[in-house]
C-alpha cells in the first residue's frame, strides 16, 4: 500500500461523502415538504443541521487529498484542475443561495415561522440538480483532464443539464392539483 493509493482512496470516499450528503439534502427537504404538522419533523431538522458537517467533511477530504496527489503529478496548475476548484465554488454558492433561507426559517429551535413555504420553494430541487450536474462533471474532469475550454464546456452542460431535469422532473403543486381537478371533471 503506498501513499498514493492511500490518497486516492480518501479522495474517492471524499467524493462519495459528497453525492451522499446531496442526497440527505434532498432527503431532509422532501421530508419538510411532507408534513402536515405545525412544526418541522425533528428528524428533517437533524439531517439539516447536520448537512454543513457532512458537507464540509467532504469537502475537506476532496481537498486535502486532491491538492497534494495534484502537485505530486505536477497538474496542480493544469486547466481542469482550475476549472474543477472554480466549479467547486460554484457549487457552494448555489448550496448556500438554496438552502441558507430555509437554514433560518427552521430557526435554533426549529419552530420559527417560513419552513414550509422556504422548504416548497422550487430554487431548492433547481440548486440541488444543478450541483449533482457540476459534481458529476467534476468526476469527468478527474478522468479525462481536458484543456481549459473543454473543461469550462463539461461544467456549463452539468449545470444546464441539472437545470432543464429540475424542469423536466419537477412537477409543481400547482401543476398538480389542476391535473388532479381536469380529471375528475372529465
Amino acid at each position: 500500500m503506498t501513499i498514493k493509493s492511500i490518497a486516492l482512496f480518501v479522495h474517492v470516499v471524499g467524493v462519495l461523502t459528497l453525492f451522499t450528503a446531496l442526497a440527505v439534502e434532498r432527503v431532509a427537504v422532501e421530508l419538510l415538504r411532507g408534513t402536515g404538522g405545525e412544526s418541522p419533523p425533528s428528524v428533517a431538522l437533524r439531517l439539516l443541521r447536520g448537512l454543513p458537517r457532512f458537507t464540509g467533511t467532504a469537502v475537506a477530504l476532496i481537498l486535502l487529498s486532491g491538492i497534494p496527489m495534484a502537485a505530486r503529478f505536477g497538474v496542480l496548475r493544469s486547466a481542469w484542475v482550475l476549472v474543477s476548484f472554480a466549479a467547486m465554488i460554484l457549487m457552494a454558492g448555489l448550496g448556500n443561495a438554496a438552502l441558507r433561507p430555509l437554514f433560518r426559517s427552521t430557526g435554533p429551535v426549529g419552530a420559527s415561522g417560513g419552513w414550509r413555504a422556504r422548504a416548497s420553494r422550487p430554487f431548492l430541487d433547481v440548486s440541488l440538480r444543478m450541483r449533482v450536474g457540476v459534481a458529476l462533471a467534476i468526476v469527468y474532469l478527474m478522468v479525462a483532464k481536458p484543456d481549459f475550454l473543454a473543461a469550462t464546456a463539461v461544467v456549463i452542460v452539468g449545470l444546464v443539464a441539472g437545470a432543464v431535469a429540475s424542469v423536466v422532473f419537477t412537477r409543481t403543486p400547482v401543476a398538480t392539483a389542476s391535473t388532479e381537478e381536469a380529471s375528475r371533471t372529465v
